[in-house]
């Protein structure tokens, strides 16, 4: 049996760093709603590199299991006001996140392996929003066109959030000045 090595308990520090971001988010989403409007991507595409931004912070600071989760659920809580649908996609793309991340990558111990997991917060999104627009809504506004358009939405939406991963983590390591061993000792 293989075990897995993340620590799950969090503190006050981690519950803050989530709960900034998740702030953080909300804000961000009313300046990207702007960018819905002048940009003829989907907004998956345009969407990914800020969350995956805000994704890779969280994982650098907290590197525990759940973090995802917990700002899905933070998150998700506040679109309530929007629908309640959002809420439900939200959330299924943080704890699918989380699921992938523990089952292939264990524990963030390198930069690369959270700057190539905070883009399957957006993956998971999108694979949440399939599910509620196929189970859950069933209008015919909201459809995807078969597990292929699924498959390519997933792929662009994650290559699209590796930029903001990788962005995030050139800032961190030259602005933060926060490197893995003081993370890692918790000071």
């Amino acid at each position: 049996m293989m075990r897995n090595n993340m620590k799950w308990n969090m503190n006050v520090k981690d519950i803050t760093t989530i709960g900034i971001c998740v702030a953080i988010a909300v804000v961000l989403g009313k300046l990207l709603a702007v960018l819905h409007r002048i940009m003829p991507f989907s907004r998956g595409v345009i969407n990914a590199p800020f969350y995956s931004f805000l994704i890779a912070l969280i994982l650098y600071r907290v590197r525990k299991p759940g973090a995802m989760t917990l700002f899905a659920l933070g998150y998700g809580i506040i679109m309530a006001r929007i629908s309640i649908f959002s809420t439900i996609s939200i959330i299924i793309g943080g704890v699918l996140a989380d699921i992938i991340t523990l089952i292939f990558v264990k524990k963030y111990d390198s930069n690369v392996k959270i700057a190539l997991c905070a883009p399957l917060y957006s993956v998971g999104g999108i694979i949440g929003t399939f599910f509620t627009v196929t189970f859950l809504v069933k209008s015919p506004l909201y459809s995807f066109e078969g597990p292929l358009a699924l498959l390519i939405s997933a792929i662009t939406v994650y290559i699209a959030g590796l930029f903001g991963s990788f962005f995030a983590m050139k800032i961190f390591q030259k602005r933060l000045f926060i490197n893995d061993k003081k993370i890692g000792s918790g000071i």
